[in-house]
């Protein structure tokens, strides 16, 4: 078994240990979704969505664009010494901002947990606050095995990380801590991985303070902050209003159907985890931009697949997994899963404008559509609560992926072929909006496995799917061609 694997191309063998080190964290974070439901209250997993929301905010500060920055300026290298010290002054960058970031954190940590909704306690603040202090000094050497092949020491890195979060919040809940429990969990997971990077990381590339290498950097992470902000307003910003507009109880259903629609990205991220930290040097290659745009074009696929998935599985696993008070969730995962696959899109076929030496313009574009995002949220929200909010987000991502699409090729021409891309969205979208959400049956079964087959062949024959030459000749016969 180990050396049929070891005779896949590189491409499909990283992806399978990515997606390996996903399944066995995801699955391990699925086990909490009964066992933290059946110990918080409705109000307590509202309150520690809330915190987790802003987790996903400031951990884009913190972070500062450093894993896309390291991709950039290690990943066009010229050799492998410029690669490693690029690299060990993008850590040392890293390594600054989180202790600025943790003394900072600890000295607003009251004031912060007041300022959130949710009646938030100033201990569940200082624990996340610490926590995301150490975003930065674990992104870049993830980011970095990554771009060295060392796919297995990621595995062990990220998989081990969420085990031990496990392991030690599942008693502490049982023991009745509550959310402090299961932030205590996230910190010591933190603390102890971010130490073994960190040992890593200097064994490999050292550790460098090179401060008139900081300010180029900074030029090209830096705008990757609003970017992220503006990604926080259209994925998390949400649930804060709600929260303020309808409670933290009637809001958790619309986090937790988030949590299961988010599954999509979960399932295209192995793609992506092989693919982002390639583009740059691929597309110099001879034929670069052809290859670029088919392997982006996958991309797309995947995520149109993952979402119909999850709208198949989703609501099965919410009855499985969670009280009926939950239940009320299960109507939002369809759309949250194509949401999902849309900003995945944005991803992929954005590339161009990535390739620049600044990301202002996708900057801009992400906070134009933020800003449309959120007044759609204090308009929409308030009458229509979580329908309002998914209406505002589809509004804003569509507009970001048009805008981005024309901007990236604008800045690098890559040959898509649009029209098919676009065929095979619409039979994607047709086929969401058939998918049963009923309770699972012969008949829910059969209808949700029909769908999903009737879209891959639709990627498969338009062409946008590459299969193995034994694959298509099979197709050739079937099909008489």
């Amino acid at each position: 078994m180990i050396s049929r694997i070891q005779n896949l191309p590189v491409a499909v063998r990283h992806s399978l240990i990515y997606a390996s080190a996903l399944a066995l964290s995801k699955g391990l974070a699925l086990i909490m979704v009964p066992v933290s439901t059946h110990f918080l209250t409705p109000e307590d997993y509202g309150r520690l969505d809330v915190l987790q929301t802003l987790a996903d905010l400031l951990s884009i500060v913190i972070g500062m664009g450093l894993a896309e920055t390291l991709f950039r300026f290690a990943g066009s290298a010229d050799n492998d010494a410029e690669r490693k010290q690029a690299s060990a002054n993008i850590f040392g960058l890293a390594l600054c901002l989180g202790a600025l970031a943790l003394i900072i954190g600890q000295l607003l940590a009251g004031t912060i947990s007041q300022w959130l909704p949710g009646n938030v306690a100033e201990l569940e603040a200082r624990l996340i606050l610490a926590s995301l202090s150490m975003v930065g000094t674990i992104l870049v050497p993830l980011a970095w095995l990554r771009m060295q092949g060392s796919a297995w020491t990621y595995f062990f890195g990220t998989a081990g990380r969420v085990a031990l979060q496990v392991a030690v919040a599942v008693p502490l809940l049982f023991m009745g801590f509550g959310v402090t429990g299961v932030l205590s969990a996230t910190l010591l997971s933190a603390v102890i991985l971010c130490l073994w990077l960190i040992r890593a990381q200097w064994r490999d590339t050292g550790i460098s303070f090179e401060f008139s290498r900081f300010k180029t950097y900074s030029v090209y992470g830096g705008p990757l902050i609003f970017v992220g902000i503006s990604g926080f307003i259209l994925g998390s910003f949400d649930r804060w209003i709600l929260a303020d507009a309808v409670g933290t109880a009637e809001m958790a259903q619309y986090a937790l159907a988030a949590k299961f629609g988010l599954i999509t990205a979960v399932l295209i991220q192995p793609f992506d985890l092989w693919w982002h930290p390639r583009r740059f040097s691929m597309v110099k290659e001879p034929q670069g931009t052809e290859r670029c745009a088919r392997v982006a074009s996958v991309g797309v696929v995947m995520a149109i697949g993952s979402a119909l998935i999850v709208a198949a599985t989703g609501p099965t696993l919410v009855r499985w997994l969670t009280p009926q008070t939950y239940h009320d969730s299960i109507q939002y995962i369809p759309w949250l899963a194509t949401l999902a696959a849309v900003h995945n899109a944005n991803g992929n076929l954005g590339f161009g404008a990535m390739s620049e030496n600044t990301t202002l313009r996708p900057a801009l574009i992400d906070g134009m559509a933020a800003g449309i995002a959120l007044a759609g949220y204090l308009i929409l929200i308030p009458q229509y609560h979580a329908w309002g909010a998914i209406a505002a987000t589809s509004l804003a991502l569509s507009l970001r992926l048009i805008v981005t699409y024309r901007i990236s090729q604008q800045a690098l021409q890559l040959p898509y072929r649009l029209r098919r891309l676009l065929l095979t969205s619409a039979i994607g979208l047709a086929c969401l909006s058939l998918m049963p959400a009923d309770p699972i049956s012969l008949a829910t079964v059969m209808q949700s496995l029909g769908l999903l087959v009737l879209f891959s062949l639709s990627a498969i024959l338009l062409g946008l799917v590459p299969l193995p030459e034994r694959s298509i000749t099979l197709l050739a016969r079937f099909t008489g061609r």
